[in-house]
């Protein structure tokens, strides 16, 4: 069966949202770009922690063996995340911070690939010495 994961959350969270930040920093002129970059912090959890534990939330109905239906599931959240982030830029006065679709992007396609980058990449570097 699948595990919660929540440290693992919390890591990926941590660093989608500094890059998020490095984006935002980018993107926006003057000093509102920390505030606009700050609350999206919440968002990037909300996002990366669905994407990272749909595979548990799935195999509690007994769909463990869908390739498919994960990955899908993990598209839609990227969707999502992406059509938050583009919300939050065009909703902001004067115009919106001016988020470039290459942010939107790679922020959507970072929190559907956030599961993977845990498993093939950062788990096996640093999973031992998280105590949770």
């Amino acid at each position: 069966m699948a595990e919660l994961l929540i440290g693992a959350s919390i890591l990926m969270t941590l660093i989608l949202s500094i890059i998020e930040l490095g984006f935002v920093h980018a993107d926006e002129a003057g000093m509102r770009w920390l505030t606009h970059g700050i609350h999206t912090i919440p968002f990037m959890f909300i996002f990366t922690f669905v994407a990272m534990n749909i595979t548990w939330a799935l195999s509690l109905i007994g769909m463990t063996d869908n390739f498919m239906i994960d990955l899908g599931a993990r598209v839609v959240i990227g969707i999502i995340a992406m059509i938050k982030i583009g919300a939050a830029a065009s909703i902001t006065g004067n115009g919106g911070v001016g988020e470039k679709k290459f942010h939107i992007l790679i922020i959507g396609i970072l929190v559907m690939a956030s599961p993977y980058v845990w498993i093939y990449l950062l788990d096996g570097l640093i999973g031992q010495f998280m105590p949770f």
